[in-house]
């Protein structure tokens, strides 16, 4: 909305002091409307005062002039724009009404500014019938209907939200994290015991208002997971602050990697940057310039990954607006490219900012004044449909947006709670972080959690690995990441109800696989536990393929086992010296013959997909059935049948 009620703004000034200069110049009896001569004298005498900006002897001049002529209407206007050059706004709109009341024909626009005026202070039913006014003057300018076409609906439309209001509650979190100064939300991590933060000061001597000459540098605040208070954010490092200003952080929901935006330093491509760190262990590396082609010669900002890392959100002011959203992916090499606009259903000709993708994979959350909303800047959300294609855009909602500028939100991993920061009434002073409740339909969609370790399978020694996931009927890969290399710990998001495949990878050890699905039951509160056990790779050692799948009866491959296949093909290429045999296993459900023959022929078909299709030397590969005479586990049971049949790969030799 900011660049709507700037160009009104001008053009209203524009025509307004055009009109005081034709006073200044013709003054004599046919240039004002007034018949008082007492009334011109002073008007004029604030004419001068007003070219000099000494706008308090201006205003003292005007009133003089209404005292000798109450419908002095050129007067009014000027007194409405003195107030409004001296930002009081409400004494400006109180000028402008007495002149369109005296006079409504004199000068139309008054109709238009007050309008305006009116949007910015909430007072949604004036602003529309001043609209409308002007929209049925007769002498209105057809150059503004595109301005009051737009006015009518965003008055609409704040009418309607005021009367249909949303549950909000905002609380305060504290002034261990607030203070005196900005402080502007920037990231929360997955399990809501971190939260990181820009903080806004005034530099040497200047005062918080001087927001022209400030720092802005990041902090941290912590609690523990039975504790309700934050610690007292505390600077971040000399890693990641600088002398310069540095903002908009956001970490990825396994913590492995930061994106921030950075200004004016000596090796950006313009004014502000993106900036890229990896963390390993309890160390983030020395931030990077991400690079082109996401950084440009313009102005990157406001970053934001999605849970698996592949995509990066961010504002770029080029494109169809004053600012756009777009994304990026991860590249093979490990930069980011293939930049794309995000399109002109979120964007707009206005400006976007702020984008936040949950974790869902699917819900965005920004910022714009180009859609319809209820003042300046709005927040607003989005769905990705299952095509890739973003949803209708929604506006959060009163009294979430109002009148004033709404500079982003941020949700929690399980979706039900949202940050802000906010100007707000009762803080602390200037900009604080508040928390509150997100109502239902707000909220993105339920995302479950996948938390355990690695570890070697003999000593529980902790292991950093590789561990992909990947959805079994689309072989889509959902999650690529790695455990801690300190404690073996992972923590990532996993959708509800799919066929799951989970991959698990280090040099010097078997691959460990494994397929489930999950329900709708676990938070980052209450994660899907799995803890996986690697072995070293040993003679006789043998490891389950646990996403081989055939049908019932068949030794036929089905299409879900192509992912586990083109693992154990990269197992083999990576230790080229290791020769494996493809072990079949069946139940006792049938005869003895029969399952040796269905094991037999269920591990050939293994062996000719990696010699056929893969191209693995026939030489490094043996098979064998062995029917039913390996069980591990019982047979009286399905469960215990099911572990039963399955596929294995056993070490033979090691070159």
């Amino acid at each position: 909305m900011r660049k709507l009620v700037v160009i009104i703004t001008i053009i209203t000034s524009i025509f307004l002091l055009v009109s005081l200069d034709s006073f200044s110049q013709h003054n004599n009896k046919q240039d004002l409307t007034s018949k008082s001569r007492k009334a011109k004298k002073a008007f004029n005498r604030a004419i001068v005062f007003f070219d000099n900006k000494d706008y308090n002897n201006a205003i003292y001049e005007v009133n003089d002039a209404l005292k000798y002529d109450s419908s002095f209407v050129e007067a009014y206007l000027m007194a409405g724009q003195i107030y409004s050059e001296m930002n009081n706004i409400k004494k400006s709109l109180y000028y402008y009404k007495k002149a369109s009341i005296v006079n409504p024909n004199f000068y139309p626009d008054v109709f238009l500014t007050m309008s305006v005026m009116e949007m910015n202070m909430g007072l949604y039913d004036d602003a529309y019938n001043n609209f409308q006014a002007y929209n049925n003057h007769p002498k209105k300018n057809p150059r503004y209907q595109k301005t009051v076409d737009s006015g009518l609906e965003r008055a609409e439309f704040g009418k309607w939200s005021v009367a249909n209001p949303v549950d909000y509650n905002p609380q305060n979190i504290g002034s261990a994290v607030n203070s005196n100064h900005d402080e502007y939300i920037n990231t929360i991590n997955t399990e809501e015991n971190t939260i990181i933060l820009t903080r806004r000061f005034p530099k040497n001597n200047s005062t918080r208002e001087q927001r022209n000459d400030s720092e802005e540098d990041f902090y941290k605040s912590i609690r523990n997971s039975n504790e309700l208070e934050w610690s007292t954010a505390m600077r971040m490092n000399n890693i990641f602050n600088t002398s310069g200003n540095e903002g908009a952080m956001n970490i990825s929901p396994d913590q492995t990697k930061m994106v921030f935006t950075a200004c004016y330093r000596n090796d950006g491509k313009g004014r502000c940057d993106i900036y890229i760190s990896d963390k390993r262990g309890k160390t983030w590396s020395l931030p990077r310039n991400i690079g082109s082609p996401v950084n440009t010669g313009d102005w990157e900002s406001n970053p934001c990954l999605s849970s698996d890392g592949k995509t990066l959100y961010f504002v770029r002011r080029l494109g169809r607006g004053n600012s756009d959203i777009y994304t990026a992916e991860l590249m093979p090499d490990g930069t980011y490219g293939n930049v794309k606009n995000l399109g002109d259903i979120v964007n707009t000709p206005g400006s976007e900012m702020t984008p936040f993708i949950h974790a869902d994979g699917r819900t965005l959350y920004f910022a714009s004044n180009g859609h319809v909303g209820m003042g300046e800047m709005d927040l607003f959300m989005t769905r990705m449909d299952n095509d890739g294609n973003w949803g209708k855009v929604v506006n959060l909602g009163y009294p979430i947006n109002d009148y004033e500028n709404q500079m982003g939100v941020l949700i929690n991993s399980n979706g039900n709670m949202a940050y802000i920061s906010s100007d707000m009434q009762g803080g602390y002073g200037g900009y604080d972080i508040y928390s509150f409740e997100l109502y239902e339909d707000a909220r993105p969609i339920q995302v479950n959690y996948m938390k355990g370790i690695v570890a070697e399978k003999n000593s529980k020694k902790v292991l950093e690995a590789e561990f992909q996931l990947y959805n079994l009927n689309t072989k889509k890969l959902i999650v690529e990441s790695t455990s801690d290399v300190r404690d073996g710990s992972f923590l990532v998001t996993i959708p509800n109800n799919a066929e799951l495949g989970l991959y698990v990878s280090k040099k010097g050890y078997l691959d460990y696989s494994e397929n489930f699905k999950v329900g709708d039951k676990h938070s980052s509160n209450t994660p899907f536990l799995k803890n996986i056990y690697l072995q070293k790779i040993d003679i006789n050692k043998k490891v389950t393929l646990k996403n081989i799948f055939f049908a019932s009866l068949s030794y036929e491959l089905e299409s879900q086992s192509f992912v586990e296949l083109d693992k154990l093909k990269t197992f083999l290429t990576v230790n080229s010296k290791v020769k494996v045999e493809i072990g079949g296993h069946t139940d006792n459900i049938g005869s003895e013959a029969e399952n040796k023959s269905l094991s037999t022929k269920r591990a050939k078909a293994v062996y000719d997909y990696l010699v056929d299709k893969m191209g693995i030397e026939a030489k490094r590969i043996t098979y064998m059935g062995y029917g039913e005479n390996e069980p591990v586990a019982t047979n009286e049971t399905e469960e215990g049948r099911k572990q039963n049949r399955r596929t294995e790969v056993k070490i033979i030799d090691i070159k």
